[in-house]
């Protein structure tokens, strides 16, 4: 299609000519005739305050904060291991519910799938095997025995890359026609779409791909994508390459997970409805129920400080064993010395770190006054 303006009127500063004369083969002026546009062709994109508009709605919510609603995609980053996919089945697992809640994450909650609609996930990164325990996690967190028909969990992981669109368009198509509508769409692996997160062209065309998805199936599209490596050091939460920083923008919101030791947090990031004083979601995984579940924020900071202790402990240990090596016997003043030497720490540190070694039963002083280590 050729644009041409018309040789009698001009451009100005002002605006722009209101009419375009359009070479369009399938003009009823025949083959090649120009066809005069107006402004009317393009008020289906016009917004006013007088025209309808289907209000979005919040499918997925955090405190009752809105994290995720229809028509819009919401990317779920963070590094790996840090506790994506435990997020990802609270989610599914809350859409295929009777109350929307799913166990383990109290705080989650998902407007009640009532009519049936089609749960769609797609994964390209786990084995069919890894996969299919992700799926008995979700019935379990939803309390389900069986697999509903309408929860339709793809691996795709096998398919060529350049027909990802394709097979997601037509799984979402007849997944919308089988069951009258989609709930809820899940991509976890949106990098595995396009060949280079650092390319631009590739990003911002993959990115509007699950938006046009989104929108044409009125649903909320949850996206998975990693962070750059070593983002916990760096405190970075901008997720990987142009794909990433193009997610973010165009995303409802962004829901970041961190994780230190056992322990792992959800907080949501540049959100658009939910304000800025939504709670984090804490959480770890639970050897009784086999899945991750919420923990209180205060179990956070003790089971920090355990593992500080753990830590500390360890360390002195190791330090103990290289200065009392048995049967070697040290005197207060030679023990301090010795710590000093090795430590390379002042003697108001050698001689804390000596009374932690007793205290944790590491050395102990005998009746000759001399320090050894308890075997």
């Amino acid at each position: 299609m050729k644009i041409s303006g018309p040789s009698d009127k001009k451009i100005t500063q002002s605006g722009i000519a209101n009419e375009l004369k359009v070479v369009d083969s399938h003009s009823n002026d025949g083959p090649g005739m120009a066809k005069i546009k107006t402004l009317n062709d393009f008020e289906s994109y016009r917004i006013t305050k007088e025209k309808f508009i289907q209000p979005t709605e919040a499918v997925i919510s955090i405190c009752d904060a809105p994290v995720a609603a229809a028509g819009n995609i919401t990317p779920v980053t963070a590094e790996g291991k840090a506790g994506k996919t435990a997020s990802t089945t609270a989610f599914l697992a809350g859409a295929i519910s009777s109350d929307g809640k799913a166990d383990g994450f109290d705080k989650v909650s998902v407007i009640p799938n009532t009519e049936g609609k089609a749960i769609i996930h797609f994964d390209t990164e786990q084995s069919e095997y890894d996969q299919q325990y992700n799926i008995k996690t979700i019935l379990q967190r939803a309390g389900l025995t069986q697999t509903p028909s309408h929860f339709l969990s793809y691996n795709i992981r096998t398919v060529q890359m350049e027909n990802y669109r394709q097979i997601t368009t037509d799984i979402c198509d007849l997944a919308s026609k089988e069951f009258n509508g989609v709930h809820l769409i899940v991509i976890d692996g949106a990098a595995d779409f396009i060949s280079s997160v650092n390319d631009e062209t590739e990003a911002n065309s993959i990115i509007a791909f699950f938006v046009a998805l989104s929108v044409k199936h009125n649903c909320p599209i949850i996206i998975i994508i990693h962070l750059n490596e070593n983002a916990s050091r760096t405190k970075d939460t901008i997720p990987r390459g142009h794909l990433g920083r193009q997610a973010v923008r165009k995303g409802y919101c962004q829901l970041n997970i961190t994780r230190e030791g056992e322990i792992s947090t959800l907080r949501v990031l540049r959100a658009r409805k939910a304000g800025s004083e939504i709670p984090t979601i804490c959480f770890s995984y639970n050897h009784d129920k086999g899945y991750h579940t919420s923990v209180d924020p205060g179990f956070i900071r003790e089971e920090r400080e355990r593992e500080k202790e753990t830590q500390a402990k360890s360390n002195i240990e190791k330090i103990s064993k290289k200065i009392f090596v048995p049967p070697k016997a040290l005197a207060h003043k030679n023990a301090i010395s010795q710590i000093m030497k090795e430590t390379a720490k002042s003697e108001s540190t050698a001689k804390r770190m000596l009374r932690e070694m007793e205290v944790w039963e590491i050395i102990r002083k005998h009746e000759d006054g001399f320090y050894r280590i308890n075997l």
